[in-house]
């Protein structure tokens, strides 16, 4: 067992040295901000970072313990010691959840510093009864304050910890990092969605204990002001019986958790039992039955390109119209139809799973044709490196505006546009697709860079938000973020003026669309994952440089 705790923490320790130099990053960000703009809002604020970054570690580590070893064909290896595989599983988990946990631990140490010192400040907290706006409430006691920290703290490692069971112990029954991952996605977005079910109308305390303990995310909620300065700031509401709820969460988890241990022996006897059985039964997809046979080189490696990258983009749509019927049927804001309100709601929705699918699609494209398998079958075509890559590049980010962003627009043009963010616009196209298309390529950079899609993609995300807070953190440059762009765009427009030369529009996306294309390039030069070597000339085969 030690030689297993040893085995994961030599595994662990970078990436543990990854998320806390985040944290690091998240707690010198919050505090820096609330000292240059004073809306003693720092509980609030490390709140929504805190649980950002829970997410994304839970879906990082749940790749990795449900089909790390699987995946890199270690498995064998492991089932050959003389331990049995529940052993392995447990100490996998329990790393994971620590390798989570400390981090967030850390940085909320640290943000207790700097309210004890008197550095930064935070407001009374919003209660159920009506108060006032968060900067003109009166600065809270240090233990208030301390409190809401401390509650802050443990909702987001423990709905950390709840989403990386819930996708580690169904990913015991996928077959690669890829698609766990996929789920993760989903899974993410889909907890977001759960923890606001509650906080809309009026508050049930008792219903809200008992649903806390079932999804813990849901004993926080965030809501994001703006103001007229450009800062924004974040003021954060919490369940009344969040402590009782979090003590309940905690034997729902320890529950997941062996259910997840036993499980994953269970899984991997019978993936190594059956597993080359199950690929001779599988049914082929549904597109090989299609007898098209294309003409020349380029028709050929479009329609190939265009059988991945459909069906991935596809499912970023379903997913975006399921999330707004979600939203309208949690907060409706329209007398319409479900079917008209949700169709004003899917701008405002597809503008953030946008984001998120570019990086799935970007990921996944290049995900399996880096590897040793394809990648030596796509080299001993006759096919140039760059043509593969610029194909596969061009075809997936036409994919990726036509069917999320080109098929909004369409649905959405007439919708009723009852508020600020329903209803399609002409700030939407201008903005958004710039937006998804940078995603793409910084994921298909990041993917061909690190050689692992589900690291690449949420780089590529973790480079954008890093930006975001760059241009944020100062003043003089907050009115540059995209977002603060588009919204200015969006008053101007539904005023009855569109002019793209105003907010910064031109400066902002222009660097954005150029950053795309180098994006690109780089992505280009890393995409060469086999070379002709000596062994080659020898052999005629090629092998990895």
């Amino acid at each position: 067992m030690k030689n297993l705790i040893w085995k994961q923490w030599r595994e662990d320790r970078v990436y543990l040295a990854i998320f806390l130099a985040w944290m690091m990053l998240g707690v010198v960000y919050c505090i820096g901000y609330q000292s240059g703009y004073g809306f003693r809002a720092i509980v609030g604020q490390f709140s929504g970072w805190a649980m950002m970054f829970a997410t994304v570690a839970a879906i990082v580590f749940a790749v990795r313990v449900s089909q790390g070893e699987n995946t890199d064909g270690t498995l064998t290896f492991t089932r050959s010691l003389p331990v049995p595989l529940r052993h392995v599983a447990a100490v996998k988990i329990v790393g994971a959840m620590i390798a989570l946990a400390v981090p967030i631990l850390v940085a909320s140490l640290l943000i207790s510093l700097a309210l004890a010192t008197g550095l930064v400040e935070q407001a009374l907290p919003r209660g159920e009864s009506p108060l006032p706006r968060l900067p003109d409430r009166a600065s809270a006691s240090l233990p208030t304050a301390l409190e809401q920290l401390a509650s802050i703290t443990m909702i987001a490692i423990l709905g950390g910890i709840e989403l990386l069971l819930v996708i580690s112990l169904v990913g015991n029954w996928l077959r690669s990092k890829s698609q766990v991952g996929l789920l993760g996605a989903v899974a993410a977005f889909g907890s977001l969605i759960a923890a606001g079910m509650l906080w809309y109308g009026e508050r049930k305390p008792l219903l809200q204990l008992v649903y806390g303990a079932l999804v813990p995310q849901s004993l926080a909620i965030q809501w994001g002001y703006g103001t007229e300065n450009g800062g924004t700031y974040t003021d954060h509401e919490l369940a009344r019986y969040r402590w009782w709820a979090m003590s309940l969460a905690v034997l729902l988890l320890a529950a997941l958790a062996g259910l997840f241990v036993k499980q994953y022996g269970r899984t991997q006897r019978r993936e190594l039992a059956i597993g080359t059985r199950r690929r001779r039964l599988a049914i082929p997809a549904l597109w090989s039955h299609v007898p098209i046979r294309l003409p020349g080189k380029w028709s050929a490696l479009i329609w190939l390109e265009l059988r991945q990258s459909l069906p991935l983009a596809a499912f970023g749509l379903l997913f975006a119209v399921l999330i707004a019927l979600a939203s309208v049927w949690i907060e409706p804001q329209s007398q319409s139809s479900i079917a008209d309100a949700a169709r004003a709601e899917m701008p405002h929705t597809m503008a953030i799973v946008g984001i998120l699918w570019a990086a799935v699609v970007g990921s996944g494209l290049y995900a399996g044709e880096l590897g040793e398998r394809l990648g030596s079958f796509w080299r001993s075509r006759p096919i140039s490196p760059a043509m593969w890559f610029w194909c596969k590049f061009f075809v997936g980010l036409a994919t990726v505006l036509l069917v999320l962003d080109g098929v909004t627009i369409l649905v959405s043009w007439q919708s009723p546009r009852d508020t600020m963010t329903t209803g399609m616009s002409w700030a939407y196209i201008a903005c958004f697709p710039i937006l998804h298309a940078l995603i793409y390529s910084l994921a298909v950079l990041g993917t061909c860079w690190l050689r692992k899609p589900v690291v690449g993609g949420f780089l590529a995300i973790l480079a954008f938000a890093v930006l975001m807070i760059a241009i944020t953190a100062f003043p003089q440059t907050s009115r540059l973020e995209p977002m603060t762009v588009y919204n200015g765009l969006l008053l101007t427009e539904r005023d009855g003026t569109i002019d793209l030369t105003q907010s910064g529009y031109p400066l902002v996306y222009g660097t954005l669309a150029a950053s795309t294309l180098v994006c690109a390039w780089l992505a280009s030069r890393l995409a060469r994952p086999l070379q002709p070597s000596a062994k080659w000339l020898a052999s005629g085969v090629m092998v990895p440089s």
